[in-house]
């Protein structure tokens, strides 16, 4: 992003390949975490709207997936017949990455107005799979905050 600022009126198209190869070689589910968790940050940094075109489209497909491994690494240490030892900078990793998936989504939570946010997410179906996470991420005081303050 900062390249970009710098150099985007002599590179008028450095902004978009950039964005285009982040899309299209960081986001992806074969990718290893580490350049996912990039890709994400990356595009996170163009804004609400960058955010909003090319990581809310995958925002639930991700998060889905990263839940199930984590479940599935538990799952395994539990069980303790099995011998397999705790992998915990996967754990880590996964982390990071839902991490970085919820500041995106927070970017765009607060960078466009309720009435476009009604108009580009299901709030139904991503409070299915984000639960209370999104509450921080609402512009105006809810109940629930309300009552913590």
């Amino acid at each position: 992003v900062k390249a970009c600022d710098l150099y985007g009126m002599q590179y008028t198209t450095m902004k978009p390949r950039i964005i285009k190869l982040l899309t299209q070689q960081a986001l992806r589910v074969d990718r290893p975490l580490a350049t996912q968790y990039g890709g994400i940050v990356g595009i996170s940094l163009f804004g609400p709207r960058a955010v909003d075109a090319f990581l809310l489209p995958v925002a639930q497909e991700y998060w889905e997936c990263w839940e199930g491994e984590l479940k599935s690494l538990i799952k395994n240490e539990g069980s303790v017949g099995g011998g397999k030892k705790r992998d915990v900078w996967r754990e880590y990793e996964l982390h990071m990455c839902q991490q970085a998936l919820l500041d995106a989504v927070a970017i765009f939570m607060r960078g466009v107005t309720p009435g476009e946010q009604a108009k580009r997410v299901d709030i139904e179906s991503f409070s299915d799979v984000f639960g209370e996470r999104l509450i921080p991420m609402q512009p105006e005081p809810t109940e629930y905050i309300s009552a913590i303050l």
